[in-house]
């Protein structure tokens, strides 16, 4: 019966002790971008309820904001890269946004939240809750040179 208790006590502490180098590591690692842009240039179409305007571009104007004060110096490379259209063309009662994106910077994080979270984790929850609330559809066009 000893014996047993001994296995079952070094087993649970090779298993915390696994599970505690295993979560150091993974806190170490960068995550992974939920929305990272594939080919040279992207169009970003965004479809906002036409009575949610104001609050979306809010959020953009925060996620601008995010993207020039980062530490990363690869947001105010993507930063650089972007602009920002409305069109005046509502599709479907929605107003459209277009975000031009030349160019992609390669295995970076695009998502508004993501991005605001890194400058702002205090007001993250505000901004995501005006996006969710505004959001109509989403459509990413990936773009290659022609040589």
């Amino acid at each position: 019966m000893l014996r047993g208790l001994q296995v079952l006590v070094s087993g649970v502490g090779l298993a915390v002790f696994t599970l505690a180098v295993a979560g150091v590591a993974a806190a170490q690692e960068p995550a992974k971008p939920v929305m990272a842009l594939d080919g040279d240039a992207a169009m970003v179409t965004i479809l906002i309820k036409g009575d949610k305007t104001a609050d979306f571009e809010s959020v953009i104007a925060k996620y601008k904001e995010a993207l020039a004060k980062s530490d990363n110096p690869k947001r105010k490379e993507q930063l650089a890269g972007m602009k920002f259209f409305k069109s005046p063309t509502a599709v479907q009662g929605n107003a459209m946004y277009i975000i031009s994106v030349d160019p992609v910077i390669k295995g970076e994080e695009y998502d508004i939240t993501r991005v605001v979270t890194e400058v702002f984790p205090v007001e993250v929850q505000e901004v995501y809750a005006k996006y969710k609330d505004s959001f109509a559809g989403r459509q990413i066009i990936s773009l290659n040179k022609v040589p």
